[in-house]
C-alpha cells in the first residue's frame, strides 16, 4: 500500500514537472527589434504581418505595433506577452550634457 501512495506521487510530481516545462516554452519571449521573420509567426504572428514589423523597425516599445497599424488591438492582446522591445544602442538617450551659458572667459 506505501509502494503504490509513493508511485502516486512519483507519477503526480512527474506530470507536474512536464507541465510546468511546456507552459516555460510556451511564454518564449521575443524582441521585435531583432527576431526573424520566423520567430515571429512561431509565436503566432501572421507571416505578412511579421515582414512588415521587421520593415517598420525599430521600436520604442511593444505597443507601436498597435499604433503603427501593424497589429490589431486584439492581436496584440493576444500577442503582448510573448513580445519585448528591447532598445537597439542607437536610439538609446545618449544626450551629451548641455553647457550653460556664461560669461566669456578672460573678459
Amino acid at each position: 500500500m506505501t509502494r503504490l501512495r509513493i508511485a502516486g506521487i512519483l507519477w503526480i510530481a512527474i506530470a507536474l514537472a512536464v507541465s510546468s516545462l511546456a507552459l516555460a516554452q510556451s511564454k518564449k519571449q521575443i524582441d521585435i527589434n531583432s527576431a526573424s521573420e520566423d520567430e515571429m509567426v512561431s509565436i503566432g504572428i501572421e507571416k505578412a504581418a511579421a515582414k512588415k514589423i521587421v520593415e517598420a523597425r525599430p521600436y520604442r516599445s511593444k505597443a507601436e505595433l498597435v499604433s503603427k497599424q501593424l497589429l490589431t488591438k486584439a492581436q496584440y492582446d493576444k500577442l503582448k506577452d510573448s513580445l519585448v522591445a528591447k532598445r537597439p544602442a542607437e536610439m538609446k538617450d545618449t544626450k551629451s550634457p548641455v553647457k550653460p551659458a556664461g560669461k566669456p572667459v578672460g573678459k
